[in-house]
């Protein structure tokens, strides 16, 4: 096969997996928009819409914890208490300076409920994942005390960031 015949090659099996992609994406016509639903055995139900990011659509919204909820978090909602949520994997970079900027502001904030859940073990944070559509850690989450969802950040926050946040948390 000559030089040109195998760069046609190349190229037609190129188009044929983008196409393919596109499909299985949904981008190929005719893609589905119905919302994935999670059903928990209490029955409670979340539904997430296609393509939907957590910031678009939890920002703004009350949040609700369900009986799969970690106790000391939905009660800290309950409350009136600001809540801040953080789910690390351990021995990212990343997620052990976000970690340790948080342990270091605690107690200045004694009055917030921590939840600092390694996502690796989804028995200490219940349902939380779910709820808030945590994508990959680490991710930091501010919930004031009205229950209202005010700040999602994925990936690293810097240390003078998450205290103006934290700050601002108190209040409103």
């Amino acid at each position: 096969m000559s030089g040109r015949g195998r760069q046609l090659t190349v190229v037609a099996i190129l188009l044929l997996a983008v196409g393919v992609i596109a499909i299985g994406c949904g981008l190929g016509g005719g893609g589905s928009s119905a919302t994935t639903a999670v059903t928990f055995p209490s029955g409670t139900t979340v539904s997430l819409a296609p393509g939907a990011t957590p910031q678009s659509q939890l920002i703004g919204t009350k949040f609700k914890p369900t009986k799969q909820s970690p106790a000391e978090v939905a009660a800290a909602v309950q409350a009136g208490k600001p809540v801040v949520l953080l789910f690390y994997v351990a021995g990212g970079a990343d997620d052990a300076q976000v970690l340790a900027s948080l342990q270091a502001l605690q107690p200045t904030f004694s009055t917030y409920q921590f939840g600092l859940y390694d996502y690796k073990t989804p028995d200490a944070y219940g349902d939380l994942s779910i709820l808030l559509q945590v994508n990959y850690p680490p991710e930091l989450i501010l919930i004031d005390a009205t229950g209202t969802i005010r700040q999602i950040w994925n990936g690293f926050v810097d240390a003078g960031t998450i205290n103006q946040q934290l700050v601002n948390l108190g209040k409103g």
